[in-house]
């Protein structure tokens, strides 16, 4: 019997795309292997097949080395598909057709599917726009990926609201009682009050199906005034039972992540801060005046739920602070450490010399020097804050910390 593995390298919840492929070779008779190799060191792990098929999700750093490792470990004789290797290959159109395997996942929490493809907006940081192209016609049904006796679906449709004929499968929804997590969000801009009416007879549920939740986004301060118009709608859906994802680090100021920011919290909204992944040609477009407004008034910001998520936002601000400054700002970083990780601030304590307290104050005269004091103090074994080796590196291309970790 012949023998396919398929290499999940980053995907976060059971990739579709390999379901149909374990399903056609499984037709074929073939023997069906899934590796999830979640570490470089579990890529170099060598599986003996006739055939070697990888798929590539994120355009992420650690996808690009799990890629070269395994490239390492087979050679020629692994094929590479996914969105973050190329937007151009798609599964052959009889693959694409079938019936996901969800065995070859072990996986029986949800099913999962598209049930409209494409979008009509362009946003940049997207890569919808080059590999789908505009909200086409229905692409499947719900009996072509959910399974007889499954009530939990999860939905991958780029903008379903916006599909004309989205009032009848949101009815369908309703009718057949399914929980429905819609994971890429939902755009506001499309919620009307019988759209609105449908959605709240669906029982609208979190990732892992356990509480009440339903996603929009808000990446641009331009669409705040849709929230704005769409509030008693949105407290209608319950009270911490919608989530915004926000995207930052890609072409905002500070401002303007300020106001949205402060927008889900003046309308009791449960924020998911989201940092820009980059996709192939498009690469952040932060501008050299992002910090436009006074620190302290974002870094002072609270939320009344995903304070950890919250405190990614901030870590990377303390980072990008440092980049554009040559210090961190002290009270940023206080704020970053006052709940978790507490004992991460004794390594900044312990340096005062690359701490300041004046707000926006360049120190970037002599960034290669400080680069080379963090070289001798890292030899010692203490642990490097998160992020901050890569910044160094940038700093002076001589910098090698072989003896350093992060924590």
């Amino acid at each position: 019997m012949p023998r396919i593995v398929l290499h999940d390298i980053d995907s976060v919840i059971p990739n579709l795309a390999l379901m149909k492929l374990s399903a056609h070779y499984r037709h074929l008779g073939w023997e069906v292997l899934l590796s999830r190799p979640r570490s470089l060191h579990a890529a170099k792990q060598h599986f003996q097949a006739d055939r070697h098929l990888a798929s590539k999700v994120f355009y992420t750093e650690r996808s690009h080395l799990m890629e070269k490792q395994l490239q390492q470990t087979y050679g020629g004789r692994v094929e590479f598909g996914g969105s973050g290797y190329s937007l151009e290959r798609r599964l052959p159109p009889e693959v694409d057709r079938l019936f996901p395997d969800y065995s070859a996942y072990q996986h029986r929490l949800y099913a999962l599917g598209f049930l409209t493809r494409g979008c009509n907006k362009r946003c940049s940081f997207c890569v919808v726009p080059t590999k789908e192209g505009r909200l086409k016609q229905r692409s499947s049904s719900f009996d072509d990926f959910v399974p007889t006796d499954q009530r939990n679906v999860m939905l991958l449709d780029d903008n379903l609201l916006a599909f004309q004929g989205v009032e009848s499968l949101l009815t369908e929804m309703v009718n057949r009682r399914f929980a429905v997590n819609f994971s890429q969000t939902l755009d506001i801009a499309y919620l009307t009050e019988a759209k609105f009416r449908l959605l709240r007879q669906i029982d609208y549920q979190s990732s892992r199906f356990n509480n009440p939740m339903i996603f929009f986004s808000l990446n641009d301060s331009r669409t705040i005034r849709q929230f704005e118009k769409r509030r008693t709608m949105l407290k209608d859906f319950g009270e911490d039972c919608v989530t915004v994802v926000c995207i930052y680090g890609f072409d905002t100021s500070l401002s303007e992540d300020f106001e949205r920011f402060r927008t889900l919290k003046r309308l009791h909204l449960i924020p998911f801060f989201q940092e820009y992944w980059p996709i192939p040609g498009v690469p952040a477009r932060l501008p050299e005046d992002f910090f436009d407004m006074d620190l302290n008034r974002m870094i002072r910001l609270t939320f009344r739920s995903n304070g950890y998520n919250w405190e990614k936002y901030l870590g990377w601000l303390n980072r990008f602070y440092f980049k554009r400054f040559g210090r961190f700002y002290r009270p940023l970083v206080q704020i970053l450490f006052r709940y978790n990780n507490k004992h991460r601030f004794e390594w900044y304590r312990e340096r005062p010399d690359w701490l300041t307290t004046e707000l926006y104050r360049d120190y970037r005269d002599t960034p290669p020097d400080r680069a080379k004091r963090w070289l001798n103090v890292t030899t010692t074994g203490r642990n490097v804050p998160r992020g901050l080796i890569p910044i160094l590196h940038s700093l002076d291309e001589d910098f090698t910390p072989s003896g350093a970790r992060q924590f």
